[in-house]
């Protein structure tokens, strides 16, 4: 039954409506927003592996994929402060306590733009390395590392994007993050064409493509922490920069930690995989990468019910309707079970013909066409992953996505990728069944921890151990 509080903060318009009765236009004017975010965040990427394929080079997609690879781990830090941040506002959100929201993003926002810097000065000096260390052959080798150090740039502003929009969604403003990823598109897609293929004397190619990223997500960044500073938003001031509470700064640690262990965790476990990958050879490394680009637009818009989850639950608890984050997580998981089951069915058939869309080499297209036919078995089981991630971060559990993400891939994806691929000799077909295995048995297990109902009890637990 909802309390006075709750039904109160019913009425707030930056809020979701958390009524059963209303729940499927709460869970639809949440997700919606957030499936084109991150469709578009996926279209940036694809828009420069489209370009750099229509340059007919085997070796410069292998240096896009090896380059894109080498952020994972520049990433890790700040998408797990991110996951941290977005569950304690979305439960603050819930509780009606903005004061904690707002100071929990100064604080985020803060920590974001300081080590940037650190991050990018340490990653440029050493990216011939990290290139080199994934397996990059000879030719490959210094188109990456140049292609690297231009996209690190991206980084000094860029990196926030994730806290910031991360703080959008969580007090369930999921329109205002999707017009930031369309004007980021929109400006990454106009600079990388222009500057690669020309604009009066200036021509880059290859590495106009990386330029472009970077105007784009500086872009992109300065509109979307700007935003977060208007009354309409959540409304930081000044002051809330000032006020750094070392009680706040543990809470967000303890919330961060498990996030950037299994952020570092599978970037490592992710790496070393691309890296028996790249052991298959220059053709099989690029025909994966395409394989992914276009698996991509299945797994994107799934992210947007993951954010619809992570919201709703956190503002649930918060509000201590428990009963209201379980409907809303089994109906999320219909949805993306019906949206990627036809999805899957479309790559079973027709896989060979929708990686024609890149324009690369006759054998780099057949084993991507081949690879894309596999996905269909992982993708389902991908959508149950992030929805139950999601929702287990809303409550503020990042302990158990930690341990799930971080056995399964290294017995499956790693195991079975070196006895399917390797001890097997099937090749990049291996590759991806073992990744199929690997998201069965995610899914599965996050399933078992979500029933034993835990989540349920650990904001209060949190609450009291980080009383001020």
């Amino acid at each position: 039954m909802a309390s006075a509080e709750s039904i109160a903060f019913d009425r707030d318009p930056l809020r979701p409506v958390l009524r059963l009765r209303h729940l499927n236009r709460t869970l639809l004017a949440l997700s919606a927003p957030a499936i084109i975010e991150y469709l578009l965040s996926s279209t940036v990427f694809f828009v420069d592996t489209l370009i750099v394929g229509w340059l007919r080079s085997e070796t410069f997609l292998a240096a896009v994929a090896l380059s894109g690879l080498s952020m994972i781990f520049i990433n890790a830090p700040y998408a797990a402060l991110s996951i941290s941040t977005s569950s304690i506002v979305s439960r603050s959100w819930g509780e009606g306590d903005r004061q904690t929201a707002c100071r929990c993003a100064a604080l985020s926002l803060t920590l974001s733009f300081t080590t940037a810097a650190v991050i990018v000065i340490s990653g440029m000096l050493c990216s011939r390395w990290v290139v080199n260390l994934l397996g990059a052959s000879p030719e490959v080798l210094p188109l990456a590392s140049t292609y690297l150090g231009i996209l690190l740039l991206s980084c000094v502003f860029g990196l926030s994007v994730f806290i910031s929009n991360g703080i959008h969604r969580s007090k369930g403003d999921t329109l205002t993050a999707m017009w930031i990823a369309i004007l980021t598109n929109l400006i990454n897609i106009v600079a990388s064409i222009m500057l690669a293929f020309g604009i009066g004397t200036v021509k880059l190619g290859f590495y106009g493509v990386a330029w472009g990223t970077v105007i784009a997500r500086t872009a992109g960044t300065l509109m979307s922490v700007g935003l977060l500073f208007s009354p309409k938003s959540i409304g930081l001031h000044p002051r809330h920069f000032l006020n750094i509470s070392k009680t706040l700064l543990r809470r967000l640690w303890y919330l961060t930690f498990p996030s950037l262990a299994e952020r570092v965790s599978n970037a490592v476990v992710y790496l070393t995989f691309m890296w028996l990958v790249a052991a298959l050879g220059t053709t099989v490394l690029a025909s994966h990468q395409l394989a992914l680009q276009m698996e991509s637009f299945a797994y994107m818009p799934v992210w947007g019910l993951a954010v619809a989850a992570t919201t709703i639950v956190g503002q649930a608890v918060g509000a201590r309707l428990e009963h209201i984050a379980e409907f809303a997580v089994r109906r999320l998981l219909i949805a993306a079970g019906i949206s990627t089951g036809i999805l899957a069915i479309l790559y079973a058939l027709a896989g060979p013909h929708l990686v024609r869309i890149f324009g690369a080499t006759p054998q780099v297209l057949s084993l991507s066409g081949m690879a894309l036919r596999i996905s269909a078995l992982e993708i389902p089981f991908m959508a149950f992953t992030f929805i139950f991630i999601g929702a287990l971060r809303g409550a503020g559990d990042t302990r158990t996505p930690l341990y799930v993400c971080l056995i399964s891939p290294l017995i499956f994806r790693l195991g079975g990728t070196w006895l399917l691929a390797f001890v097997f000799d099937l090749g990049l077909a291996g590759v991806w069944l073992a990744t199929a295995a690997d998201w069965f048995v995610r899914a599965v297990s996050l399933l078992g921890f979500f029933r034993r109902g835990v989540w349920k009890k650990l904001h209060q637990i949190e609450k009291s151990r980080f009383s001020e």
